[in-house]
């Protein structure tokens, strides 16, 4: 794809900056570790209001006077609640980042009665695109909001998603230069390679013509020059090795990718220990 289209289709992805937020913030406890968690909401682009979580490690974070932070995606059935994004937002803030996750369109708190779940595989094809490129710039969003508090370090801004959340990041990243480092979990491109287990081939032919312009194929390029970490499964039935590689391969330098024994769903803790390692070894220079 030349520069020209390149251009033409990130203009998909930007909004108006000025824009009101609009956010609303009340207290939501402290969760088993005793780090701080804020329920937020702020507005987006379409009239979409974004549920959030705002979680603020427990101790003092010197010599800095402000957290850094990661905001965290999750995957295609998950949502900011879910026990996987629990786990990542309270490792993150033992290691002493504040988090922000955010419900993805048509999930937690964003989901709609009609249209079923939101998910690639289902026939609503250009709803779903839709919903990535939506959620896409709701992050940018939520980067807004963050640049609003004290207690945020908006210089050292980071990025995890898994699964779909991997894949809806890349947009968001590639088009938000605010984000400093990125980490892409159990993920993939080329959704050419995408199989809906139907024998219609015209159905799977529509669902590749809707997903062609959100594949983050076209856009994991743009990361570079921030250093980029996937996290990979070695088994995994979900994402085939292939659109693994060729996510990876389309990346620009800094790139590094690790593989790990497992499935899509039986991820070792490993994995947060190393995205952590790599938040450290990039903001802490």
């Amino acid at each position: 794809m030349d520069d020209r289209m390149q251009e033409m289709m990130s203009e998909f992805f930007r909004y108006d900056e000025d824009l009101p937020l609009e956010a609303v913030e009340t207290e939501h406890g402290a969760d088993s570790r005793g780090h701080r968690q804020y329920h937020v909401t702020f507005t987006s682009t379409h009239d979409q209001r974004v549920p959030a979580l705002l979680t603020l490690p427990s101790q003092a974070n010197a010599p800095f006077p402000a957290f850094p932070v990661v905001l965290i995606l999750h995957g295609v059935l998950g949502h900011k609640d879910s026990y996987n994004q629990q786990k990542r937002s309270a490792h993150l803030a033992r290691a002493g980042y504040a988090t922000l996750r955010i419900d993805g369109q048509y999930r937690g708190e964003r989901e709609v009665s009609f249209g079923g779940e939101f998910g690639l595989q289902n026939h609503y094809y250009y709803r779903n695109r839709d919903a990535m490129m939506q959620t896409a710039v709701d992050l940018m969003r939520a980067v807004d909001f963050l640049t609003t508090r004290d207690d945020i370090d908006a210089s050292r801004i980071g990025f995890a998603g898994f699964s779909m959340g991997g894949a809806i990041g890349t947009l968001f990243c590639a088009h938000d230069t605010r984000v400093r480092a990125v980490v892409l979990g159990i993920t993939g491109g080329d959704f050419r390679r995408l199989r809906i287990g139907t024998a219609d081939e015209r159905s799977e032919a529509r669902m590749r013509q809707a997903y062609q312009i959100v594949d983050p194929v076209l856009y994991v390029h743009r990361i570079s020059p921030r250093p980029l970490l996937m996290l990979n499964a070695a088994h995994d039935e979900v994402v085939p090795k292939a659109a693994t590689g060729a996510l990876f391969n389309a990346a620009s330098e800094p790139k590094r990718i690790v593989w790990y024994d497992c499935g899509h769903t039986d991820l070792p803790d490993e994995m947060l220990v190393e995205m952590t390692r790599f938040f450290d070894g990039e903001f802490t220079r």
